[in-house]
C-alpha cells in the first residue's frame, strides 16, 4: 500500500522536527518544503507547523513564496493541517507585535490571551504552557475517536477569534476564558494545540488526518 506523501512546510520554527517524526511514526512519507520553486507539486497533503511569532512565520512564507504554495494546495483540495501559529496565520490579521496581515483564508483576528478575568482575582500566565482539555463543538474528521474533554498540549500567548463560529471544531477553557482550540472547513484543519506533543491522542489525530488522503 502506497504511503501518504506529505509536504511539511518549513516555517523556520522550532517544532518542525517533532512534527516530522510524528508523521513518520504514523506511516507518512514526508518531504520538507523550503521554497516555492523547488517544491514538489504532487504531494498528497500539506502540514504547516509553527512555534513563534505570527509576523516571523508570515515573513518567512512570503520570502520563499510558500504562502502561494499553501493557497494552491488548498485550492487543489489537498488535506491541509495547520498547527499553533499555523492556525493563526489562516486568519485576516494578528495584533502580535503590531498589526500584521495573515493568509486571510478565514475572516477573523488573532489577539493576546487576556491577562485578567472579569470579576476574578486569578491572573493568567502568558504564554500559557501546559495541558488543557478541549470541548468538541462539532464532528470533525481529524477528531474521530477523540472524545470531548481529552487533554492536549498548548504553548501560546495569542488566540484566534474566527468571524464565522461554525468553523470552530473545538474550544478550550483557560481560567474562565473560553476560546477556539481547533477549526475545520472542507479540506482545511487546524489546531491551536500541538498534536505532536500530546501523547496517544495527538498521534491519533495525525492518523485521522492521513486517513483523509
Amino acid at each position: 500500500m502506497k504511503k501518504p506523501y506529505v509536504g511539511l512546510i518549513d516555517t523556520g520554527t522550532s517544532n518542525i522536527k517533532s512534527v516530522y517524526y510524528a508523521l513518520k511514526e504514523c506511516g507518512a512519507e514526508v518531504e520538507h518544503v523550503n521554497n516555492y520553486e523547488s517544491s514538489n507539486k504532487n504531494l498528497d497533503a500539506i502540514v504547516v507547523p509553527g512555534i513563534g511569532s505570527f509576523k516571523f512565520v508570515m515573513d518567512k512564507l512570503k520570502k520563499e513564496k510558500l504562502d502561494k504554495f499553501i493557497l494552491e494546495s488548498i485550492e487543489k483540495n489537498k488535506p491541509s493541517l495547520f498547527i499553533c501559529v499555523g492556525l493563526q496565520i489562516l486568519f485576516s490579521e494578528s495584533y502580535e507585535f503590531s498589526l500584521n496581515k495573515g493568509l486571510d483564508i478565514f475572516k477573523g483576528k488573532v489577539v493576546k490571551l487576556d491577562e485578567k478575568i472579569e470579576n476574578s482575582k486569578k491572573k493568567k500566565k502568558i504564554p500559557f504552557i501546559g495541558w488543557n482539555k478541549i470541548t468538541k463543538k462539532k464532528n470533525c474528521q481529524i477528531l474521530k475517536d477523540i472524545n470531548t474533554d481529552e487533554f492536549f498540549y498548548f504553548t501560546h500567548s495569542y488566540r484566534a477569534v474566527p468571524t464565522k463560529k461554525e468553523i470552530i471544531s473545538s474550544e478550550v477553557d483557560y481560567l474562565g476564558l473560553n476560546y477556539c482550540s481547533s477549526i475545520s472547513d472542507s479540506n482545511i484543519f487546524a489546531t491551536q494545540y500541538h498534536p505532536e506533543k500530546s501523547s496517544k491522542k495527538g498521534i491519533l489525530l495525525y492518523k485521522n488526518f492521513l486517513n483523509l488522503i
